[in-house]
């Protein structure tokens, strides 16, 4: 690793900014990391914050899930945190001459795509949540010259993502209905983390798609990690399907591929992340 760097991580208590914070921390870095308490939306407490930590690198990790998006006061507040709360923390990481990192995501991308989206790709998002987010990363190309978006696919771990919902079920001895019709390219978030503190160290700017390579669907994927797992797919797993919510979004990982990255297969990806944290038989 080269030189350790202050990190200030926002959206810390969240699945992917708790194991940001971790990884990088164990990498050597000096993270700190945030949540409500300096909130995004809080452009004075988030001023004062980074005065007081100094960060040489902020990791924009908070905002509001596609999840979340159930009413139409959420979807305002979505675009509070993810598209104008992004710009607060942009103009404080510019102000500090910081990097910036912005957690984004493949849903600026339609959900029925013909082929995959690399980054020289206009986004065209369909719904709020994907909307928001490309809101989010104008306001921080226009704000913070030095920035990296990453924007990944189905980012898993124990503690969040497909992968825990469907170790959650199976655990607790139900049977997981699982898609077979929605297909995505599933990225561990120890490739996901990887690849950031990899572009934070070679001092990288602009978008990275950050994606393990094939394209599957939900039930595939769920099956092997079964498998891995040493449990029974077929006892386990139901296949539903749904032509109204039917999506298949691929990124590509151009950038990445061009500076010669060594990126996993999903099946290389998910067999290492579970050997990491004990889960393969």
């Amino acid at each position: 690793m080269s030189e350790a760097k202050t990190i200030w991580v926002t959206g810390a208590s969240g699945f992917i900014g708790s194991e940001v914070v971790e990884r990088l921390g164990a990498l050597g870095h000096n993270v700190v990391g945030t949540d409500l308490e300096v909130s995004v939306c809080d452009p004075e407490r988030l001023e004062a914050f980074a005065e007081a930590c100094s960060p040489e690198v902020i990791i924009n990790c908070a905002g509001l899930p596609r999840a979340a998006l159930n009413s139409l006061g959420n979807r305002v507040k979505a675009y509070e945190t993810n598209a104008l709360g992004a710009g607060n923390v942009a103009v404080v990481a510019n102000a500090l001459g910081a990097k910036l990192v912005q957690i984004s995501t493949d849903d600026v991308f339609p959900t029925r795509m013909a082929e995959p989206a690399n980054e020289f790709d206009t986004p065209h998002p369909e719904k709020p949540y994907g909307k928001s987010k490309r809101a989010g990363e104008a306001i921080v190309r226009n704000s913070a010259p030095n920035h990296i978006i990453i924007r990944s696919s189905w980012v898993y771990s124990r503690r969040g993502g497909i992968l825990k919902d469907l170790l959650d079920a199976v655990e607790s001895g139900r049977k997981a209905e699982t898609r077979t019709d929605q297909y995505n390219s599933p990225t561990s978030i120890r490739t996901y983390v990887n690849f950031i503190a990899r572009a934070i160290e070679t001092n990288a700017t602009g978008i990275f798609h950050i994606t393990s390579i094939g394209c599957i669907n939900r039930y595939e994927f769920a099956a092997k990690a079964l498998e891995i797992c040493g449990y029974d797919p077929g006892a386990w797993l139901i296949p539903t399907t749904d032509l109204v919510t039917a999506e298949k979004v691929q990124l590509e990982s151009l950038m990445l591929e061009m500076f010669g990255a060594n990126l996993p297969t999903w099946e290389e990806d998910l067999q290492g992340y579970l050997e990491e944290v004990g889960l393969a038989k």
